[in-house]
């Protein structure tokens, strides 16, 4: 399928949302659903500091880009078969004056991403609006064959990664210097970005489940938790390795196994059906049978795809996973003044189960 195939079929799709929710037209402003659905994109750094610029506006008979002098250009070539709309004020204005030339007075919004102040001056504008989140959200959760081999690209270029990062890391580093040559090997490699600022955390402080690297050292003896990613085409990984310099204390170890086995039972049980807090509530049990459960801290995955973390977030899903879903299983136990260990992969939900798509050995590491 062709990418601009691939794109009517979205837009078609984020159309039907209008008869679900009542609505003369889409507002869409999050960054990954306007590359989704339009192919507008907005570097890091941009997407914060840019108002609204990139802003999408589906209705019925029309679908429009909103941008400013800034990405015109860009727009034109990125979105051939919309309709760029260079804007001059705010927002509200330049919805009141399209409103009238579209005919439409009922708009559906992302109220979780559209700011407050915003979302008031379009209904003062005049403009009738309501919260269109899920089914939005719902459009991406269900991954396309280009999507996947997106994924599985970035999946694979995080495995080569940390299977250079094994032959780079030693005592005497320290974690920035670590974070540091994650971000320049991946820049070096082919990725477009990062999916997030590495986090690398050496001994007691791979205790915090999402610390930030600083000026501690690697030093023999301790544990080093690396969870990083990169960014191909816009779409994300995501991993997590815990290794070891030195022989760790059987304690440690035991842990570790623990937390393996967690995730190699959720992953044999990943399936379409399967509801996701019941997955998680797997991982979840075994590190409780292991007397670990309490330092489980957090939940089993999420989804990704054009954004690290997106829908489904395991723990609080309550529906059925689907065929096409990717997420990752990331179990972890965390000691505080002690160690955190925790391993993470992505994972492909598929009519017959699941298939990992980072593939780093997940046994424990000594080096």
């Amino acid at each position: 399928m062709t990418v601009a195939a691939a794109l009517g079929g979205r837009l078609e799709r984020s159309r039907a949302i209008l008869d679900t929710v009542d609505a003369d037209a889409l507002l869409i402003s999050r960054p990954a659903l306007r590359r989704w659905l339009a192919g507008f994109v907005l570097h890091r750094g941009e997407e914060t500091t840019s108002g609204y610029s990139g802003t999408l506006l589906v209705s019925r008979g029309a679908q429009l880009v909103l941008v400013d002098g800034r990405y015109h250009e860009q727009a034109q070539a990125s979105c051939p078969e919309w309709d760029v709309r260079l804007t001059h004020g705010p927002i509200a204005t330049e919805l009141r004056a399209l409103a009238a030339e579209l005919g439409i007075s009922r708009v559906a919004a992302e109220a979780k991403v559209l700011s407050h102040a915003d979302w008031l001056a379009i209904a003062v504008a005049g403009l009738e609006l309501q919260p269109a989140d899920d089914p939005l959200r719902d459009l991406r959760m269900v991954k396309g064959a280009d999507e996947i081999a997106a994924i599985s690209r970035a999946c694979a270029l995080t495995d080569a990664c940390f299977e250079h990062m094994l032959t780079f890391l030693h005592p005497g580093l320290s974690e920035h210097a670590v974070a540091w040559e994650l971000q320049a090997w991946f820049r070096a490699n082919g990725a477009e970005d990062l999916a997030f600022d590495p986090l690398v955390l050496v001994g007691a402080r791979a205790a915090m489940p999402h610390g930030h690297p600083g000026d501690t050292a690697i030093a023999a003896g301790q544990p080093l938790l690396i969870d990083f990613g990169c960014q191909v085409d816009g779409y994300r990984s995501d991993m997590t390795r815990t290794v070891f310099f030195g022989e760790p204390e059987r304690e440690t170890r035991r842990r570790y196994d623990a937390v393996r086995q967690a995730q190699q039972l959720a992953f044999e049980a990943a399936a379409p059906g399967i509801i996701g807090s019941a997955l998680d509530g797997i991982a979840r049990n075994h590190l409780a049978e292991m007397g670990l459960g309490e330092a489980f801290t957090h939940g089993l995955g999420h989804g990704i795809g054009l954004e690290t973390h997106e829908e489904p977030i395991l723990r609080h899903w309550q529906q059925p996973l689907q065929a096409g879903m990717v997420v990752t299983l990331e179990p972890g136990v965390y000691f505080p003044g002690e160690v955190g260990i925790r391993i993470e992969d992505d994972i492909l939900l598929t009519d017959g189960g699941a298939t990992w798509l980072t593939r780093s050995p997940r046994e424990l590491v000594v080096l």
